[in-house]
């Protein structure tokens, strides 16, 4: 050691450096884990998420409709068809109506 200076001086300062080669080992060794690992964990990563999209909407609308369906008793089902029915009647006479009318409109101009 170097006689000028006290052995208690030379103590701390060696810790101090040692602490600090420790801490750069640490940071060295972590910035070689992520040039080694870094590229395959971003793909890994890109793949979770690409695998974890919401589903499309032809799967969210079979569900609502099973959860409608299920919810219905057989009279509420049975009310909903014939509403339906009623619905589609009333659509083919409104447009044998208006064929009418223009089948009607076409001979008058004639």
């Amino acid at each position: 050691m170097d006689s000028n200076l006290p052995t208690s001086e030379a103590g701390p300062d060696v810790d101090s450096l040692s602490a600090r080669e420790i801490e750069l080992r640490r940071q060295i060794e972590q910035l070689q884990d992520y040039v080694e690992h870094g590229p395959e964990r971003e793909r890994m990563a890109e793949e979770e998420r690409m695998r974890t999209l919401p589903p499309p909407s032809e799967i969210q609308d079979r569900l609502r409709e099973k959860k409608f369906m299920d919810q219905l008793s057989r009279g509420e089902l049975r009310n909903e068809m014939r509403n339906q029915t009623k619905s589609g009647l009333l659509l083919c006479l409104l447009i044998l109506a208006t064929l009418a009318i223009g089948w009607w409109i076409y001979k008058t101009v004639q």
